[in-house]
């Protein structure tokens, strides 16, 4: 653990209430069984409230998830944006003002949402956690393509992206539910950082640490590519317009 990191826990843990109130950690999970229960425990040590949105697993992921303690959304699978979608919905629905966004396999440290919450508390509309600390461990194949597409996604957004695929963000719900989006899968994670951008909303990006486990990614090598090139043209000719976060 880094020291400014460990200092900003060491802070969070003397306060008694939680130090974010209104903000609901949502983590679409499909087929995480072994893995869900202890990002929801980590998750509740910070402490914050956490909603499992289960993509039509076929474990019993959603089981887990309940037993920590989450609040489970099971859905029909229809990919990783719509799940993240219905957990926007359902923040904005509960009263919720922001959404922290994370995956469920383990490869994200729910300590250092800290971060993200710091940033979005500075005025910044969508926070991105950029993989950095750790970065020596990713395979070549992982770091080419993640440039690659940062690059593609920076020029379609008009503003510089390091870590467009990175899935730990944090935003207000109402944010992602007024952006005009055309994917549902992983193509979201990119349209909402063109689309955010070119609406003229204030993107940051904070430090995280890579971690890899045995999870297989999720991602197809060729239609989730198609998905994103897709993704990146269609955001650019829908992302104009003075949309804004409503009151």
């Amino acid at each position: 653990m880094t020291a400014p990191l460990a200092t900003t826990l060491a802070t969070a843990e003397r306060c008694q209430a939680p130090f974010t109130p209104g903000l609901l950690a949502v983590v679409p999970a499909y087929n995480e069984q072994g893995r869900i229960g202890a990002v929801v425990d980590r998750l509740h040590e910070l402490p914050l409230p956490v909603l499992v949105v289960d993509d039509g697993s076929r474990d019993h992921t959603a089981d887990e998830a309940e037993a920590a303690g989450a609040a489970v959304l099971r859905q029909r699978n229809g990919g990783k944006g719509a799940a993240i979608l219905a957990g926007c919905r359902y923040a904005v629905a509960h009263g919720y003002r922001g959404v922290l966004l994370l995956d469920g396999d383990g490869q994200h440290d729910p300590r250092e949402s800290l971060r993200l919450i710091a940033a979005w508390r500075r005025g910044a509309d969508l926070v991105i956690g950029k993989r950095v600390i750790g970065v020596e461990r990713q395979p070549r194949h992982r770091k080419v393509s993640n440039r690659m597409s940062s690059l593609l996604v920076t020029i379609a957004a008009g503003r510089r992206v390091a870590d467009s695929q990175s899935g730990f963000r944090l935003c207000d719900p109402r944010l992602l539910l007024r952006l005009p989006f055309s994917g549902c899968r992983y193509d979201l994670e990119t349209e909402m950082c063109v689309l955010a951008a070119r609406a003229g909303y204030l993107i940051a990006e904070v430090p995280i640490t890579v971690i890899y486990n045995d999870k297989k990614s999720g991602m197809h090598p060729f239609y989730d590519t198609v998905r994103f090139f897709r993704a990146v043209g269609i955001s650019v000719l829908r992302g104009r317009g003075d949309l804004a976060v409503a009151s």
